[in-house]
């Protein structure tokens, strides 16, 4: 199928497979964790933590670790970023069953957990080009993005299922085991086209100095950032905005989250199906003026239905930009820099939603959480002015 060319291409076929096992045990780990912390502590602000400990690292260490990709083998970096995954999981796994569970522990394994995944991100984001043709780079970041979407809709289901007859110790455990199919995957590859040519005289230059010489590239991210700040926080309003807005509790709440991720996996399909060099420009313009007609319709909307179709839109929108903004930077970006602007990309979409989260947050328990969605219609509407204005 058109749809899903990418997986002709062997190598790719085993990372996509490798990956969504991953995924779905991430997911998994995620949920099991924010709960635990919850029931550990009964003080919401300990998951909150967690979180940051786990994506603060990425935005610290974003552009330093993105350089490790462009001077070392992407697949040797990868593998022992997965090794080490697999040891704190594993770790993490061994805590919960022993019963020795404290929470700055868990603060302390998400912290390592987080330093991984700062070397790890950058480095895969930058080694899936070597695994596709050019013409199919623009498929293969969609596909991506359902491969995701999927997995954030089947972890937590799972998730739920193992922690209501079990315990999370289980969710843990999986996540563990998870790891070892994208060992597996991962050297089961050959003959990818591995691109590692850094000259010396290149290697103290950072990624946002390249950037300064390809503003394209540095106006998408810079708007990606402004997205995840203006945009992901919508998803933590959500439950102050089914209850306060709608007069509604979980189901209400529920209903909306999950439009949101239907939206997104066909956002996600959609650029797999439909995207093209020649057509990049107007599907991330079109996906940020959805996510500004979704959050302008949320802040006036006061029925459920309404709002959950405002919600599939913001979805839609928001994965459309993304996943058509990393395809146009991933083939903008040379291959001797692809780490560190990938790396730049990886901070952007790391340290966007929880700083939009912290501002808009507190805001919205004193000033309304409609008028704060406003707000952020406000500012996409801004990213949307930029765009035009640069076009003319």
């Amino acid at each position: 199928m058109h749809t899903f060319r990418s997986l002709r291409h062997r190598n790719y076929r085993l990372y996509f497979i490798g990956q969504m096992i991953s995924l779905v045990g991430s997911w998994m780990q995620t949920t099991a964790l924010m709960w635990l912390a919850y029931d550990l502590t009964h003080q919401s602000k300990w998951p909150a933590f967690l979180m940051v400990a786990m994506i603060g690292p990425t935005l610290l260490l974003g552009a330093w670790s993105g350089s490790l990709a462009d001077r070392y083998p992407k697949h040797k970096l990868i593998i022992r970023t997965q090794i080490a995954f697999l040891c704190s999981a594993s770790l993490l796994t061994a805590v919960v069953f022993s019963g020795y569970i404290q929470i700055w522990l868990l603060l302390l394994l998400m912290f390592v957990h987080g330093i991984i995944q700062a070397i790890d991100l950058p480095s895969r984001l930058a080694f899936v080009p070597d695994l596709v043709e050019r013409e199919d780079l623009i498929n293969t970041v969609a596909l991506n993005s359902v491969q995701f979407n999927v997995a954030r809709a089947l972890g937590p289901a799972l998730a739920g299922l193992l922690l209501a007859s079990i315990g999370p110790a289980l969710c843990f455990l999986i996540n563990a085991c998870s790891y070892v199919a994208v060992l597996i995957a991962l050297l089961m590859m050959r003959d990818f086209r591995e691109r590692v040519h850094v000259k010396k005289t290149e290697r103290g230059e950072g990624g946002f100095a390249v950037l300064r010489r390809q503003p394209r590239l540095m106006l998408v991210i810079l708007l990606a950032g402004w997205i995840s700040i203006s945009g992901w926080p919508l998803l933590s309003l959500l439950p102050a905005y089914a209850q306060k807005v709608l007069g509604m509790r979980e189901g209400g709440y529920s209903t909306m989250l999950s439009c949101v991720g239907v939206g997104a996996l066909l956002a996600a399909l959609s650029a797999a199906n439909f995207g093209t060099v020649e057509r990049q420009r107007r599907l991330v313009t079109f996906g940020i003026c959805c996510v500004g007609a979704a959050l302008a319709g949320l802040s006036m909307v006061r029925d459920l239905w309404l709002a959950s179709l405002c919600c599939g839109l913001f979805g839609f929108g928001m994965i459309l930009f993304f996943a058509t903004g990393q395809a146009l930077v991933q083939l903008g970006a040379q291959d001797e820099h692809r780490g560190k602007i990938m790396g730049i990309w990886a901070m952007m979409l790391s340290g966007g939603a929880p700083l939009g989260n912290l501002v808009l947050g507190p805001s919205a328990d004193v000033w309304g959480v409609t008028n704060m969605i406003a707000i952020q219609a406000i500012f996409v509407g801004v990213a949307v002015v930029v765009i035009f204005v640069r076009r003319v």
